[in-house]
């Protein structure tokens, strides 16, 4: 059921702009007067490529979905992370096809009356705020947005910027609900400029930014994300993904990174997870395992004994893991699901002691895996009717975390309610509750404070999760 579609190799060449928060005066890389079209399709080209690329790399090696085998894998999975690290992860967000490009669509689409059209690009702004906001705390927001005016942006505070990403969603889904106007139509690559699947994503946006909050603000959040997600995405038709080819510039990052060269492998972590506590060899326990990984000789799936798990690495005979490579090559990774909408139900359902409606929605989410990865789930679905109170929580965030397979919202989860438990790596005590900001940012931006004076933790992630 997995959709996939080609986009024009003008997607690069659009969001291949490089000038920081803080842009020179004058940059010739810079398009002045692209259309609201233009400046849309950089925009997903650049969140495609952002989303499966470093942040979901460094997010699947921390949460123990994959270990590294070889060169920076295994420092990222150590957690020996310097401010280099993060570049891509914070300078995409803002560069050529970033927020700041969306910012200027939004606007020449409102000033045309593309009212409709405005909701999707508004979409598209909040989830990238929201998302670096979960990663850094405070970030540079409301006056990022204005650089001619602010060269140097303060970092608004991490609450700040989650109420303003809710706002912007809020507003989004009312201008698509009016949809007036010129709409993005095939500019857009995943829903052809259908109004009713972006206004499902943003319902979906708005409860998993509501998740969070919970650690520090409690049920509240579970009570106002439930609703939320009851107007989310609830078929894998209106899944949000990337969206690639087998055409070289446009094929997946996973792949292009590293799916020649076997540097990143399936963790031990989860693969014993997934096959019942053992994990030097996969059979058929687990039918997303052959999908997940690449099937080696025999019944053996490809694997990387983690570091994280104090181990060393696996059988340099079983073959590097991927998304079931070659399929891997143009694979719509997700950014929103059915899936993740069904466990936010279920997590706040099981949290707000309604075990019935959180088993239900537990069921619903493996049948939205199911028909993604066309396979065969009855019998997870099967353990939950058995469950209540904190097994069944444990039960959801335990499937979700395997549902949400190289997706981001893992680490965010982790940090929320600590399930999955696990072992951070050998000498530390924790796994980290944040990232670094971008050296470039720094060196650029005199508000941005040096590694030495940033913060251990974020805001809405105040405890670490101990073993």
């Amino acid at each position: 059921m997995r959709g996939r579609a080609a986009w024009p190799a003008l997607l690069l060449s659009l969001s291949a702009c490089s000038d920081f928060v803080a842009p020179p005066e004058s940059d010739p890389n810079v398009i002045a007067d692209a259309t609201v079209s233009q400046l849309f399709v950089a925009a997903q080209a650049t969140l495609f490529f952002w989303h499966g690329g470093s942040p979901s790399r460094i997010n699947a090696l921390w949460m123990q979905q994959m270990g590294g085998t070889s060169r920076q894998p295994v420092n990222l999975e150590l957690y020996d992370v310097t401010e280099q690290d993060f570049t891509f992860v914070w300078d995409e967000v803002y560069t050529g096809g970033g927020v700041i490009d969306l910012k200027k669509a939004i606007d020449r689409a409102e000033e045309n009356g593309w009212i409709g059209y405005a909701g999707v690009l508004k979409l598209h702004l909040a989830y990238w705020a929201g998302m670096l906001a979960s990663f850094f705390g405070d970030i540079p927001f409301s006056e990022a947005l204005q650089p001619s005016e602010f060269p140097q942006p303060a970092l608004d505070p991490q609450a700040d910027v989650y109420a303003e990403v809710q706002g912007i969603l809020s507003e989004a889904i009312s201008d698509m609900q009016n949809g007036s106007g010129i709409g993005p139509g095939v500019s857009d690559f995943n829903f052809g400029g259908d109004y009713a699947r972006w206004i499902a994503v943003a319902h979906t946006l708005k409860a998993r930014f509501h998740l969070h909050w919970v650690e520090v603000e409690g049920n509240g959040r579970y009570s106002q994300a439930l609703p939320e997600a009851e107007q989310g995405i609830k078929s894998v038709l209106g899944n949000w993904t990337q969206v690639h080819s087998t055409k070289g510039s446009e094929r997946n990052p996973w792949w292009l990174n590293e799916g020649a060269d076997g540097d990143i492998r399936g963790n031990k972590f989860i693969i014993s997870m997934m096959n019942n506590g053992t994990p030097e060899i996969l059979e058929d326990d687990e039918p997303r395992a052959a999908v997940y990984w690449r099937l080696a000789t025999g019944d053996f799936i490809g694997q990387r004994i983690g570091h994280a798990t104090g181990a060393t690495s696996g059988d340099p005979g079983v073959n590097a893991s991927w998304i079931n490579d070659p399929g891997g090559i143009d694979y719509p990774q997700p950014i929103a699901t059915c899936s993740e909408t069904y466990f936010i139900i279920a997590e706040a359902s099981s949290a707000l002691g309604n075990d019935p409606a959180a088993r239900a929605a537990l069921e619903d989410a493996l049948g939205c895996q199911e028909a993604w990865w066309s396979v065969d789930l009855s019998e997870l679905k099967e353990v939950a009717d058995g469950l209540s109170g904190s097994g069944l929580f444990e039960e959801i965030m335990k499937q979700k975390f395997l549902a949400l397979f190289l997706e981001l919202e893992t680490w965010n989860d982790y940090k929320r309610t600590c399930l999955p438990a696990r072992m951070p790596a050998p000498g530390h005590s924790e796994i980290p509750g944040r990232w670094l900001y971008s050296i470039n940012e720094r060196q650029t931006n005199e508000n941005v404070p040096p590694p030495e004076d940033q913060p251990a933790r974020n805001d809405n992630d105040p405890a670490p999760c101990t073993p």
